[in-house]
């Protein structure tokens, strides 16, 4: 059977997708499952099977919940399918919900030889950490690991909080990062795996030597740092 690795965070705008596809650079065999309102990771191609959520609130009241009750079972029967390494990116607002799913189900695929750890995104936001402590309490008796992120986006997360929330999970960082302007289309277009792909020369045509060279250093040191962050968890899903 297969390793699961649940890429999670109730809060959108963290940049957890950014350490979604880290992971799938990282782990080239592995399969993504990617459950969202929309599907973000295209450049990945056909490594990824796209489930769109949730179940909308017309539908629930129509069937009185069962909407709810069932919206994670193509995931689920994807989920029981798998044969190789799994990355699952988790959207916002989804989360919370799945996990208590997969606590439900986690005992029999367990026994069938799968295993999970799921890897939580934090920033500095309120709501992001209430969302951490939470995932990584849902997870805690199935998950065979339990890795975080502690993304400084706006600033470093308060380090009590870290110390209260590290004592049984894997700690990494990813810098507060500044892009030269034009790199950001790139990560959106092409994703991590495009920067190792991007043509010196055709750059400076673009945007001239100064800026083309900033924007290949500002992207090339972003996705070292992305690939240092996801590191434990890659080498997790490896076993």
């Amino acid at each position: 059977m297969a390793r699961i690795l649940f890429v999670t965070q109730e809060k959108g705008g963290v940049g957890k997708t950014v350490f979604a596809r880290a992971l799938a650079e990282a782990v080239v065999d592995a399969r993504v499952i990617e459950i969202d309102s929309s599907s973000r990771l295209i450049e990945l191609g056909d490594r990824v099977q796209f489930f769109k959520m949730r179940a909308d609130r017309e539908a629930i009241e129509r069937t009185g919940g069962k909407a709810a009750r069932a919206e994670f079972d193509d995931v689920l029967s994807a989920l029981e399918r798998a044969k190789a390494p799994t990355i699952i990116d988790v959207g916002a607002n989804t989360s919370i919900t799945l996990l208590t799913v997969i606590q439900e189900i986690a005992p029999a695929l367990k026994a069938s030889g799968f295993e999970f750890a799921v890897c939580v995104v934090v920033t500095t936001e309120h709501a992001a950490l209430a969302a951490a402590s939470s995932i990584l309490t849902a997870s805690k008796s199935w998950a065979s690991a339990q890795f975080m992120i502690e993304n400084r986006l706006h600033e470093n997360v308060d380090p009590e909080w870290l110390k209260k929330h590290n004592k049984a999970v894997t700690a990494t960082s990813f810098e507060q990062q500044v892009l030269e302007k034009g790199a950001d289309e790139i990560l959106q277009t092409g994703g991590l795996a495009s920067i190792a792909q991007i043509d010196p020369v055709l750059l400076r045509e673009k945007y001239g030597i100064g800026p083309a060279l900033r924007i290949q250093k500002d992207l090339e040191r972003f996705r070292k740092e992305a690939m240092d962050a996801v590191r434990p968890a890659a080498e997790w899903l490896v076993g």
